[in-house]
This record gives C-alpha cells, structure tokens and sequence, in this order.
C-alpha cells in the first residue's frame, strides 16, 4: 500500500483530524500505521469498519463466513478511503488460522462472540481486544480486554458476560447495533492513540436503547481465571543484551530518551524513525520500567523490528529497523 503521508492530498483527506490537539499530525500517521482486526459482518462490524476506514486506519481485516456483506463493506470502506487496504476473507475456522489471521494485528473487534479461542490468543499476544452483545434484558454492552499487557486488568474470561437475546426486539437490536459500531471505533481509535479514558479495559458499558439509559458496571479480575491468571507477560527485563556488542552495530541514526517520560518517549522515537528509509536502523538509549517496556511494545504493535534491550549502566538500548512497508 502507498504510503498515505506521501499523497498530495493526504493533509487535505485527514484535515479535520490533524486540527485535533489530541491527534494532529502525528497522531494520523499512527492511525494510518495501524493495522485493526474485525469479525463479524452485522450492523456493529459495518459501522466500526466505516467509521475507521474514514478515520484512515492503514488496514482493517475483515473476516466473516457471509459472503456478500462481507464483500459489500469491503467495497464501501474502499469507496470511502480508498487511500487504505482492506482485506475481506471467510472467518478463520481453526486454531491455527485464526492465529495466523491476527498475526502483525494492532487491535481487534469481535462482533460475533462465538470464537473461544480469541480471547486467550489475543491475551497472549497482547492484542487489545474489543467486543459487544445485546442481552436478554435489553440492554446492549460494550467490553475490552487489554490484560495481556497490564496484569493488573480484567480480560473477557474473568467474569461472565451478559446472556444474549435469543430473540432480540428487531427496532431496539438494529437501533443498538449502530450505537455500538460508532463506540467500538471511537474506542479502537483512543487505544490506538492512547488518548482518552479506557473504560472498557475495566468495565462493562451497558445502554436500553429503547430509555438511552446508560450503566458501567465494574468487572474485577479472577485469580482464578484459566486466561489471564495465568503469569503475565513479562515485561522486559534489565538483563545483559542478547545482540553482540550492540555497540559496534551500524546504526542510520541515534536517539537518547532517557530523561523523557511516558508517551513522549514513543512520540520522539517515532518521529526519529519517520525520518529514516526502510531497512535503516535506530538506536535508543531509554530508562528501565515504563519506558523500557512500553515503547519496544508500541513499536511492535505497529510492525517495527525491535532487538532484545541490553544494560547501558542505569540504562538500556534498543535497536529498531524501520521495515519495508513504511515507505
């Protein structure tokens, strides 16, 4: 795919957006890097895929069994941006192909709840992960998992979540499905970002469309929960660098963000390798803890190859290779 930050019309096309203090320029150009998963081709998944095609999301993999809506929002994303790659394909049927599927995925959206597996493959992969239903009650709901990454956090198996209608008023479901494609992109967009408040990482959103009555409810996490209770992810540690003399490596460009704090010190580092080719490396010298485990994962996330960490002294450095698909 070309490189939308190199388009003529790429600052005209994202406009309203880069107007945004909480987005701006580099803000979209992390939009345009990401890569979001969807599942599920009802009028949730259609929203969603709209709403992040237009917000210029870099790829959205859409995966349901029903053909023509499939490939009908398929060819609607791509009429609304055709600046960015969409790639429609049956659902993943097995283990192994629903692990492949999410392979390189920033964030997923699963509006179809009946993939077991989902949940503790993006747990294991630290993949965000979004989804919703409407319950017999009534009301719709909105939940996230995002503990994979922060051990403190509850995933999707740590609670039960609401009962679904078996048969669903069809005024008030349709109603809530658009509702809940809008919120789902709206919070896919924040965790990208990293902007905003993450409620659905901690919570349960529930809405009557038929009152627009809103609740959070507060989900805790289980210890004994066979998904998430499991050790965490490590995060990575002060060891002795597993690169040879990292020192004596070639290096295109240097950075110290040692003296930076959380989230500048990925905003700097991504700024740096914006102005480097494909294939050429950066070196980062950084701080332990937060830094040292959040921005190899952002980078990560978004398909930079980062080397294992080596001690610097009270330090720690990186190197990361731009890849060939940041053109």
């Amino acid at each position: 795919m070309t490189d939308p930050t190199h388009a003529a019309t790429w600052a005209e096309r994202y406009s309203r957006q880069i107007l945004l203090k909480e987005i701006g320029g580099e803000g979209q150009r992390t939009l345009n890097d990401a890569r979001v998963g969807i599942l599920g081709s009802d009028g949730a998944a259609r929203a969603a895929l709209l709403y992040l095609a237009g917000a210029g999301v870099g790829e959205v993999r859409l995966a349901d069994d029903l053909t023509e809506p499939r490939e009908a929002m398929a060819h609607w994303a791509r009429e609304l941006n055709p600046t960015i790659a969409i790639r429609a394909t049956p659902a993943p049927t097995t283990p192994e192909a629903l692990a492949a599927w999410l392979d390189g995925l920033g964030l997923v959206i699963d509006c179809r709840q009946d993939w077991p597996g989902l949940n503790p493959l993006c747990h294991e992969r630290v993949i965000p992960l979004l989804t919703n239903g409407f319950a017999a009650d009534g009301r719709g709901w909105l939940a996230g998992s995002r503990a994979g990454s922060d051990p403190a956090l509850p995933c999707l198996a740590c609670q039960p979540l609401p009962a679904p209608a078996p048969t669903p008023d069809p005024l008030w479901f349709s109603l809530w499905q658009g509702l809940a494609g809008t919120m789902l992109a709206t919070e896919a967009t924040k965790a990208l970002l990293r902007i905003g408040a993450p409620l659905l990482w901690s919570h349960t959103f529930t809405l009557d469309p038929a009152t627009s009555d809103p609740h959070t409810v507060t989900r805790e996490r289980n210890p004994a929960c066979p998904v998430c209770a499991q050790a965490p992810r490590p995060i990575l540690a002060a060891t002795p660098a597993l690169l040879p003399e990292p020192a004596a490596t070639p290096v295109e460009a240097t950075i110290d963000i040692s003296r930076e704090t959380c989230p500048m010190t990925f905003v700097r580092v991504k700024l740096k390798l914006a102005t480097l080719a494909p294939g050429q490396r950066l070196r980062v010298r950084l701080s332990g803890g937060e830094p040292l485990h959040n921005v190899p994962l952002s980078l990560r996330d978004l398909g930079f190859q980062v080397s294992a960490p080596w001690q610097e002294g009270e330090l720690y450095g990186l190197l990361v290779t731009k890849p060939d698909h940041f053109k």
